[in-house]
């Protein structure tokens, strides 16, 4: 674990290093609203640090966490030896490394601003694309889960992201804020009441 910083964040010991998104106030919003039951299976996607899915698994989840960036996925492995606890970690796009796309909950600290930054790893982790969707409308696309967990931004296209919602029969269960300077950040606990469970 050798060249890697390391801090305490949301009581937990985390990795990190300067190619991987450091928890702000957008990951503790929302670790704040996760409302998982012990065996839950989670998916965490965009791990960084690996804080989201800890905080999973600290509250009984089993948990596989995924990102795009490489050197996140190691963080994240180290972050969880830091905390000795099992979480299984991979390297890929989204959900592209997965057979099964099922899952009870999925969480997911989207890249929300919109912009197209990703000529440095770490440009993943804001790089929103148009109206900062991107992403999230893939990963919605590529999965299939009771809940779903998000953050957006004031930047966000907001009245897309709900289309989106609709489109997928999603429905909001709960939203959290804060004013963090000129931006609103947003936690976003989503519900496909049509979810049966895996097959």
């Amino acid at each position: 674990m050798d060249g890697y910083r390391y801090f305490s964040y949301l009581g937990y010991k985390l990795c990190l290093d300067d190619n991987v998104y450091e928890p702000a106030e957008d990951s503790e919003l929302l670790a704040s609203i996760l409302d998982l039951e012990k065996g839950e299976s989670v998916l965490d996607v965009g791990s960084g640090s690996g804080i989201l899915g800890i905080v999973a698994h600290s509250l009984g989840a089993r948990v596989i966490s995924v990102d795009i960036n490489p050197f996140a996925s190691l963080v994240t492995q180290c972050s969880a030896r830091l905390n000795n606890i099992d979480i299984d970690v991979l390297n890929c796009d989204l959900t592209t490394c997965l057979r099964d796309v099922a899952f009870d909950s999925v969480i997911f600290n989207p890249p929300y601003l919109p912009v197209s930054e990703t000529s440095s790893w770490i440009g993943y982790s804001w790089s929103g694309g148009i109206g900062g969707l991107e992403q999230l409308n893939r990963l919605l696309l590529l999965t299939r889960s009771r809940k779903y967990y998000f953050v957006y931004s004031s930047f966000t296209d907001e009245e897309k992201l709900f289309k989106i919602l609709e489109e997928r029969s999603l429905k909001v269960d709960k939203v959290k804020e804060i004013v963090v300077g000129f931006e609103i950040l947003k936690a976003v606990k989503v519900i496909d009441k049509s979810y049966i469970g895996r097959t």
